[in-house]
Formats: C-alpha cells, structure tokens, sequence
C-alpha cells in the first residue's frame, strides 16, 4: 500500500491511490502499447533481490504486477 500511495504520491505518479487512475503509468502503457516497461521493472527488481536480498525489490515487484493487473481488467460499459 505504501508503496502504490505513499511512494507514487511523493513523486507525483499518482496522487488519488491504488484504486484512482495513474496518469504516468497510463501515458507510458499508451506509448507501449502494452506493459512492457512494467514487465521490465519487474525482472529488473527480482534480479536485483536475487542478487542483494533486499526484500523491498519483491514488494516493488508486487505493486508493478499489481499495476499490470489493474490496467488489464476488463473495462465495464457504462450503464
């Protein structure tokens, strides 16, 4: 939670919370057209956990899937 809130509010990714739109992750998801780059983030933090421990690269990796899973529900049509 901290990290998806109180770490993206800090640096001005996302100010409404985990469950409000992420305009950075969306602008960079549409110029990728897919996830790509939180695909990357993800195997870059578990390598950095494999190689040095820090248990704060599994939890940043969690909220980079958590971000994938979000952006890839399907969306409801309106009623």
């Amino acid at each position: 939670e901290e990290l998806l809130t109180g770490t993206a509010a800090g640096k001005s990714y996302n100010k409404t919370g985990t469950e409000g739109p992420n305009p950075l992750y969306e602008f960079v998801r549409a110029i990728n057209g897919n996830d790509a780059h939180a695909l990357g983030e993800i195997v870059y933090k578990v390598k950095r956990f494999a190689a040095k421990g820090n248990i704060e690269d599994v939890l940043k990796a969690a909220a980079w899937c958590f971000l994938i899973y979000k952006y890839n529900q399907p969306v409801e049509p309106p009623t």
